[in-house]
């Protein structure tokens, strides 16, 4: 054998062994190695007057067992709660017990790849957003729950998935999303230009292309900023933090624009990405209950008043009419 074709062996054979190590090192950096289902202090369900949870499981996309917890409520209503990219999910406790504390069932699982969930590592939401399909299906077969009655609260990715899935589930009614983004690729590129400074568009495509070659994706599909608009005519609420430091100023109202009636927006000043029960948990939770409380009524409105709070922190979501703005 000629030395130019062992050279284009070996060469062959190193392309396709850093090509191996490229995507064995992207499933690892996404496979959640910590334990994010873990309940570490202050995450204890004690810890915010709510009782132990039932331990679940069910089947999520492509055959993977999804594990999380389940408060039985006293209404027929439920909500399905999903957390961000890292978790743990357990973190999303604090909205699991004012929604308890309302009557609500609360589902709260962990995503795929996370905590005690089986899928090996996450998809960056282009399987996530119909695990929660699944979740709200094993929702509706509970004893006590009206199948009509569910509705999804989402923080930053668990936002962007809870939106898609609203899309796809026109039987959902209501979705709260905090800190979404307007799609996968144009976030990778904002955060690749962080990081590199290379321009946004190139180092976002490369990195798109490694992410959807290593993990079997199509991240150019999951875009919340297309979706939200299947939402309407069911109410919308997206909260924004003011001082996000992940992505770009005004991602979150963009899908919020995006968006048909009934919806509203709350920017919540002095709060950081995903961190905004944490700001103001008060007037957070007694948002949030206004706004569940006009989905889940008998003929929830077609406009929101006020639409926007995000110059204040006066207005709540309860002043709601089923007239049009130009008959009011």
């Amino acid at each position: 054998m000629s030395v130019t074709w062992q050279i284009v062996i070996i060469s062959a054979i190193a392309i396709i062994a850093l090509a191996m190590t490229v995507r064995w090192l992207v499933r690892y950096i996404l496979s959640g190695t910590y334990k994010a289902g873990e309940v570490v202090d202050p995450y204890r369900p004690r810890n915010f007057a709510v009782p132990d949870p039932q331990i679940i499981e069910f089947t999520g996309e492509k055959e993977t067992t999804l594990r999380g917890r389940y408060w039985r409520g006293s209404s027929d209503q439920a909500i399905v709660v999903v957390h961000g990219i890292d978790g743990p999910s357990i973190e999303m406790l604090p909205h699991v017990a004012y929604l308890y504390r309302a009557g609500y069932h609360v589902l709260l699982y962990d995503n795929r790849g996370r905590g005690k969930s089986d899928g090996g590592f996450t998809t960056l939401g282009f399987l996530e957003w119909r695990d929660v399909l699944h979740a709200v299906k094993w929702m509706r077969k509970q004893p006590g729950i009206d199948s009509e009655k569910v509705g999804l609260h989402g923080l930053s990715l668990g936002a962007a998935c809870v939106i898609m899935a609203a899309a796809e589930d026109q039987s959902i009614c209501g979705v709260l999303a905090e800190s979404p983004f307007v799609s996968m690729p144009l976030m990778l590129g904002h955060i690749s230009n962080k990081i590199t400074r290379l321009p946004t568009l190139l180092i976002g495509n490369v990195v798109r292309t490694i992410l959807d070659w290593s993990l079997g994706t199509r991240l150019r599909l999951v875009e919340p900023y297309a979706a939200v608009q299947a939402i309407s005519p069911r109410p919308l609420y997206i909260i924004d933090a003011e001082h996000d430091q992940l992505f770009p100023a005004e991602t979150a109202r963009t899908v919020y624009d995006a968006a048909g009636e009934p919806k509203q927006f709350w920017k919540v000043h002095g709060a950081a990405h995903a961190n905004c029960w944490h700001v103001c948990p008060e007037e957070y939770e007694q948002r949030a209950i206004a706004f569940w409380e006009l989905v889940f009524s008998e003929n929830p409105p077609q406009v929101i008043y006020p639409r926007s709070a995000d110059l204040g922190n006066s207005a709540h979501p309860t002043q709601v009419t089923n007239q049009s703005p130009a008959n009011r």
